[in-house]
């Protein structure tokens, strides 16, 4: 992937599937497909799943920084985020299950 690439959401794989995936593996009805090679393998019905959020760690900084390390030994799919790419929009996004433009929580704000 070229640095300075504009990288858009792709909302059939992405933070939005990721979480699906794990709503539908503990039954919970969406209207939003999950990831095909995570929904596979919760199909072994574990008893916990830990979702490991390292927000703003993207593909070029995992990259640059740990080209052999832990996370890059175990990539299977790289999925993009919502957009806008916010701390606000994609947080929104794993705690509800729904795009941006559904919570309408994009961006914090101040008031005072």
């Amino acid at each position: 992937m070229e640095e300075n690439k504009i990288v858009l959401p792709n909302y059939e794989n992405s933070i939005l599937n990721l979480i699906n995936s794990i709503l539908h593996y503990y039954h919970v009805e969406t209207k939003y497909n999950g990831i095909d090679i995570l929904d596979k393998r919760l199909e072994k019905e574990y008893k916990n799943i830990v979702l490991i959020i390292l927000d703003g760690m993207g593909e070029n900084i995992l990259n640059t920084i740990s080209p052999n390390g832990f996370f890059k030994k175990h990539q299977e799919r790289k999925i993009t985020s919502v957009y806008p790419s916010t701390t606000t929009a994609a947080m929104t996004t794993y705690y509800s299950g729904k795009p941006p433009v559904e919570t309408r929580l994009d961006r914090m704000v101040s008031i005072f």
